[in-house]
């Protein structure tokens, strides 16, 4: 039995603090640690060159084999501390991306299904987030925390002599131009094949996923012209910017060993003219290379630098805002009077109210039966009550709460919720009727049989473990949506909200959906039917029409007599926007014709 509104509201709101906290402490040690690293290891870096220079300068001249001996040990010691420094670093940094991940990614999930809800579907944060991982695990980011200690190694070289430490600026500045270069040249191209490529991706997946339809329409040539067209409008783009960047990338390796050359030609004149020693040259070439190679690194990730910043400067601040926003507290799904007051959607794509000054009051254990025309506002009407989407104004409230803000801990102790196009999630028939939970078999039969379906699930060669995506035989149609109504019916919610349940059905399905509906009036729970035929008004407590984006609550059958000018229910069918048709057909074929 569900747990009280309260005391739910109170167990969650201890724990809301931890579970959201930005916990900037934890990544600024990280940043700093491996900073203290990156300083460490360009430090221990420098033994190297001072080992080259001290052999040629002393050991070499003296024949003391000691003084070799010793300067060996001490330079294998401190590049040995600074590989482990290296990994110690690389581990820090890609726990660091795991961390984020791990912290962020169910929060980000659930505020794109959110924003979904709202009609603003945005999936761009949960991009960001996985760049900003990546960021953390490339190499261009110890690249990076190294830059700060080139100078380290021109101050090393102006030692030796500042013509040498010239020549390094210089190669440092030109290096860094070319790598900017290469990515503006590639920017453009990169960024404008992503279109095509994605338009035919998406394309090619539906076609995938709808090989029926296709085939049947003799539109395969087509469909498939449209798709490589746009494939190879995209491979022409990358190719071009692939020529582009490796054109840049040979030119880049030119200038680098002509700077190479440079400085070993520079240095040997030195030697040549008695200003430097060849332990000095030999030590400069050294600190040339690890100078250059942090921003020879950096220069050539322009491309995923600027990403990652891009992506920290539009994901901090969401993080930020959902740190300080509490997580919602845990609301079961009761039996609660519901009470819609004043509601109004407007259409987020062309601003019309669908919807306008919908007010409805349904007792807990109620069936209620909302008719109305195709384009009438059922299915937004229905989305709405079960907390999918968001109104515009007004407010929907179950037991005084907001439909929106239910949030129970198990989808067990959620709303029955039946939309028009029953999606199937990826995975079994037990899988999706149990909402994914890990639900005994006995409560997924019971659901089944609860809507008639058990034997026949029975009677697949899988059983109820049959994949309802497999791509030979996908369950669609009629069957999906009895599978999609006992997914509804799980665990025996209190509230079910059911669009256009028995459309597709047959007669048999639409007497299993009316048993179904009479059976979660017997045992209390409340249950709205969305329809556009008059198969449930009998057995309805009230029946509302929705009509220019009101709703109208029309008299039970035995009121109409007593009320001569009262809408006759059987033309239910045919009411639309203006005045009432031809009378309909019957129930069962209204249903039957979907």
């Amino acid at each position: 039995m569900p747990v009280s509104t309260k005391t739910n509201s109170t167990r969650h709101a201890g724990n809301n603090k931890p579970e959201a906290s930005f916990n900037r402490g934890y990544f600024s040690r990280i940043l700093v640690s491996t900073f203290i690293f990156s300083a460490t290891i360009n430090a221990l870096m420098l033994a190297m060159p001072l080992y080259s220079l001290q052999v040629f300068s002393r050991a070499i001249p003296s024949g003391n084999y000691d003084t070799l001996i010793m300067l060996t040990l001490i330079v294998v010691i401190a590049l040995t501390l600074s590989g482990v420094l290296e990994m110690v670093r690389s581990r820090l940094l890609a726990r660091a991306g795991n961390a984020l991940e791990v912290r962020w990614r169910r929060r980000l999930t659930a505020d794109a299904l959110d924003a979904a809800g709202r009609g603003r579907p945005d999936t761009g944060p949960l991009a960001d987030l996985i760049e900003l991982k990546g960021a953390f695990s490339r190499p261009s980011l110890p690249a990076l925390m190294d830059l700060p200690w080139a100078p380290l190694y021109v101050i090393g070289i102006y030692v030796i002599h500042p013509m040498l430490a010239l020549v390094l600026v210089v190669s440092m500045l030109i290096m860094a131009v070319m790598g900017w270069i290469g990515y503006v040249a590639v920017k453009d191209i990169n960024d404008e094949s992503k279109l095509p490529a994605g338009r035919a991706q998406k394309l090619f997946e539906a076609l995938a996923s709808r090989s029926d339809t296709v085939r049947g329409l003799r539109m395969g040539n087509a469909s498939l012209d449209a798709v490589n067209r746009d494939f190879l409008t995209a491979s022409a783009m990358q190719g071009q910017g692939y020529e582009r960047s490796a054109a840049i990338g040979a030119a880049t390796k030119w200038v680098r060993m002509v700077l190479q050359i440079a400085v070993t030609g520079i240095g040997a004149w030195l030697v040549i003219e008695q200003h430097l020693s060849f332990g000095g040259m030999i030590a400069t070439s050294m600190l040339v290379g690890r100078g250059l190679a942090p921003i020879e690194q950096t220069a050539g990730a322009w491309g995923g630098l600027v990403r990652s910043a891009q992506a920290v400067r539009r994901l901090l601040p969401l993080l930020k805002r959902l740190s300080r926003e509490p997580e919602r507290p845990s609301v079961p799904v009761e039996s609660e009077r519901l009470t819609v007051e004043n509601l109004l959607f407007v259409s987020p794509r062309d601003q019309k109210p669908i919807l306008r000054s919908v007010t409805l009051s349904i007792e807990p254990g109620e069936t209620v039966c909302i008719a109305g025309p195709n384009r009438s506002g059922k299915s937004v009407l229905a989305r709405l009550l079960a907390g999918v989407a968001l109104p515009s104004a007004g407010t929907i409230r179950l037991g005084g709460l907001s439909v929106a803000t239910l949030t129970p801990d198990s989808p067990e102790q959620g709303i029955g919720y039946l939309p028009q196009q029953v999606d199937l999630l990826p995975g079994s028939i037990a899988d999706n009727i149990a909402r994914f939970t890990s639900a005994t078999r006995e409560q997924v039969e019971e659901a089944a049989k609860a809507v008639g379906i058990h034997e026949w699930v029975e009677s697949l060669p899988m059983g109820y473990e049959t994949e309802v995506n497999d791509p030979l035989s996908p369950i669609t149609g009629a069957s999906a949506r009895l599978i999609g109504l006992a997914r509804a019916a799980f665990a025996q919610p209190p509230l079910l909200v059911l669009d256009e349940p028995t459309a597709g059905l047959d007669e048999l399905g639409i007497k299993a959906v009316r048993a179904f509906v009479a059976a979660c009036k017997e045992r209390g729970a409340t249950t709205i039917v969305m329809t556009h035929a008059p198969i449930f008004v009998d057995m309805a407590d009230h029946t509302y029409v929705l009509k220019n984006g009101m709703a109208m609550e029309l008299p039970r059958p035995e009121q109409q007599q007593a009320q001569p000018g009262a809408v006759n229910l059987a033309r239910l069918r045919n009411l639309g926007p203006g005045n009432l048709g031809p009378q309909g057909p019957s129930a069962a074929t209204a249903g039957a014709a979907g």
